[in-house]
């Protein structure tokens, strides 16, 4: 054998095993285990699984803003208002859609919803830890019986968990974790992390939901989600 067949028969092998390293390292990487979703000019962000997928948030933001500003979602004052926000949801559903955020039934798998919202100026400074955490459902006792004699109460509150937070200068809020139950029998727990700056202008919020089981179940991967959202201040 010539020594020119041996070069070439090694830079063969090379190339192989290079190939065949690269391959390896790819397997071995494979899908990222999270999304990272951010809003680098609010500076807000939060983890899900990859597996989860992203839907259209904005029958969520209807109603929120309905809540809000007492306005219907085609109204001008609403659609002005929908310039002041930025939101972003995720679903563990196989037929996923924001709508399970607030569905009256049972959502087996969970969902998350994520705003950041710049309060309309005839609103601003009116936000407190207690409208907090009433943001979503009901969860203090006075918003509570006003819901019941309005005949709008929900049966099987119960109250798991309420931490106030100051994760970072010129940020507080809280989360708040409760259950209703909704139609058919069945308990659904909801977890809220709500942020507001010092001037009470900027809401920034996290909500998860899904069925009692569902996140007694999935309760380290679903704390996780809640953990992870970061609001720095604008400072």
């Amino acid at each position: 054998m010539t020594n020119g067949g041996f070069v070439g028969r090694q830079r063969i092998l090379v190339a192989v095993l290079v190939v065949a390293s690269a391959l390896a390292v790819a397997a071995g990487c494979g899908k990222a285990e999270f999304n990272y979703v951010a809003n680098a000019d609010e500076k807000t962000y939060f983890r899900v699984p990859s597996a989860w997928s992203e839907v259209d948030g904005a029958p969520v933001d209807d109603v929120l803003l309905a809540g809000l500003l007492q306005a219907k979602p085609d109204s001008d004052v609403a659609q002005q208002a929908k310039t002041l926000m930025w939101s972003a949801a995720y679903d563990a559903s196989e037929d996923p859609t924001a709508e399970h955020v607030f569905s009256p039934f049972p959502t087996t798998e969970p969902v998350a919803y994520s705003m950041v919202f710049h309060l309309p100026q005839m609103i601003q400074g009116a936000l407190s830890f207690d409208i907090l955490r009433d943001f979503i459902f009901p969860v203090t006792t006075s918003s509570r019986m006003r819901a019941e004699q309005n005949g709008q109460g929900l049966s099987g509150f119960e109250l798991l968990y309420d931490q106030v937070l100051t994760p970072s200068e010129g940020v507080r809020g809280i989360r708040v974790v409760y259950n209703y139950e909704l139609r058919l029998e069945t308990i659904h727990t909801f977890d809220l992390t709500a942020y507001m700056n010092n001037d009470s202008s900027t809401v920034y919020l996290l909500l998860i939901r899904c069925t009692a089981r569902c996140y007694r179940e999935r309760a380290v991967e679903l704390d996780g989600i809640a953990t992870s959202f970061t609001v720095r201040s604008q400072a």
